[in-house]
């Protein structure tokens, strides 16, 4: 049974809601989503925001950075989407020329934009989309479609 995000509840009688639920609220999200279907790889939450290695697939990190006890916490929430670089042909001999996959990048931050754009949900959370980019990785081969996401929690 799929788990609908807004029945996800803050931690009750707290100042402090951790950022792993902000994870758990994208992950959702994102996993049940088209573009969970569309994407030619997968969909992990993590700590590390980056990856160590050139991806072999199109990968989806999702990462919150700490928050701060307050009354209206905020919480910033990142998701990365690395897509490989593709192999144009130069029209020399043994010289490949390596590009991003701009219609790639272009769909899948499309469907990733209109998913994140902004939530509203009544148990007291909302985020919104508060910025965006596509970043070359030159040491991984790859372009990375950046959002990045402004949480904030309503503590009772």
């Amino acid at each position: 049974m799929a788990i609908n995000v807004d029945d996800i509840m803050l931690r009750p009688n707290s100042d402090m809601q951790f950022n792993t639920l902000q994870d758990d609220i994208v992950y959702v999200l994102l996993s049940g989503s088209k573009l969970a279907t569309e994407l030619k790889g997968y969909i992990r939450k993590t700590s590390s925001p980056v990856l160590a290695t050139p991806p072999s697939c199109e990968v989806c990190l999702i990462s919150s950075l700490s928050n701060e006890a307050s009354s209206a916490q905020q919480g910033t929430t990142n998701v990365n989407i690395y897509v490989p670089d593709i192999t144009d042909c130069t029209g020399q001999a043994g010289v490949p020329a390596v590009s991003a996959d701009m219609s790639r990048l272009k769909h899948l931050a499309e469907l990733a934009y209109s998913l994140l754009q902004q939530h509203y949900c009544e148990n007291g959370w909302c985020f919104t989309c508060v910025a965006q980019d596509i970043l070359e990785e030159k040491q991984l081969q790859c372009h990375r479609l950046w959002l990045k996401l402004r949480f904030v929690f309503h503590n009772v």
